[in-house]
């Protein structure tokens, strides 16, 4: 969806651009008046289309922020400001409309005379008034074109039934994803490795049915009210608002990733309270260090034990209705 957003060009890429283009233009006749005049017309005619074009482009191109999936309207809002990128897109499309409109108010008046010295005068007269509204927007390319390199990292999410792994930092949810799919997020020992959402992906048939889960990979989260989350906190609760049909919800009772098991249990508590029809699933990770007695399925990322209890137990809870939807 994101991955084709066009590169944006700022005010004065854009214009000069148009100037070089429009120099090359070297209109054919017999008589020099009327080639001159229809190459002052063609020269004219094409800085206009070079600046309106890609400003249409860019309006065009990006999604309409009110159509998106949840999902993907929090994270805009969390990364760039919702706002300010329609304030952008407005302002950028006024821009083109207004240079269309200086173009048809003026290029009249190109056509009806024969006077050269005029007509070198109303393309300067056009040129620069377009410039100067290119210039005008310049901030809101800027927007755009900052917006476009966020939006392009943002993941491809699919309406499939969907696994959202959420926990501590560093209680190892990244290493899980790994092991449950083909992804690979970064993996290290310290807090926040995870500064974005990562997804993976895995099925089973099941009676000649195909059953498949996304996964999605979360930034850590703390045991904390929402109003005092980071931006990168917010991500894993934009996922798991709109995207968990499983909370995989990931404790590491070793304590190794720097908090307590204490801590862990609150925002395990939190979560419940937080998404309360949500069907969580809770795993004890590290089992290679330590094992409690909670009842909770103890695995290990680095020697895969519990891994494959774990994705049967999984597949024991795929959503009723997907199952039957892929039968009929």
């Amino acid at each position: 969806m994101f991955r084709k957003l066009p590169t944006i060009d700022l005010a004065d890429e854009l214009i000069d651009r148009a100037f070089k283009r429009s120099k090359k233009i070297q209109m054919m006749d017999r008589d020099a008046t009327y080639r001159m005049k229809k190459t002052i017309i063609a020269r004219t005619e094409s800085f206009v289309a070079t600046i309106v074009s890609p400003l249409e482009t860019y309006v065009k191109k990006f999604p309409s922020i009110d159509t998106l999936h949840p999902f993907y309207r929090d994270l805009i809002d969390i990364k760039i400001d919702s706002n300010k990128l329609k304030k952008a897109l407005g302002a950028v499309d006024w821009a083109r409309k207004t240079c269309q409109r200086i173009q048809t108010s003026q290029l009249k008046s190109l056509t009806k005379s024969k006077n050269i010295d005029f007509l070198k005068q109303k393309q300067y007269e056009i040129q620069g008034r377009i410039s100067s509204v290119v210039k005008q927007v310049n901030a809101e390319l800027q927007i755009l074109a900052e917006a476009q390199k966020i939006l392009k990292t943002f993941p491809t999410v699919q309406d499939i039934p969907t696994v959202v792994i959420a926990g501590y930092p560093n209680v190892g949810k990244s290493s899980l994803l790994r092991r449950l799919s083909s992804a690979k997020p970064a993996v290290a020992q310290y807090p926040f490795t995870t500064k974005d959402i990562y997804v993976g992906h895995m099925k089973q048939t099941d009676h000649y049915v195909i059953k498949q889960f996304q996964l999605i990979d979360t930034p850590g989260l703390f045991d904390r009210p929402l109003e005092k989350r980071n931006d990168i906190e917010k991500q894993a609760i934009a996922a798991l608002s709109h995207l968990a049909d499983i909370i995989l919800l990931v404790l590491d009772p070793s304590e190794t990733c720097g908090y307590s098991l204490n801590d862990q249990h609150q925002l395990l508590a939190q979560v419940h309270h937080l998404f309360p029809k949500a069907s969580v699933l809770v795993v004890e990770n590290k089992g290679d260090i330590k094992n409690s007695s909670s009842g909770n399925l103890s695995i290990s990322c680095d020697d895969g034990t519990g891994i494959d209890i774990l994705i049967k137990e999984l597949f024991a809870r795929y959503p009723a209705h997907q199952a039957d939807d892929k039968n009929t």
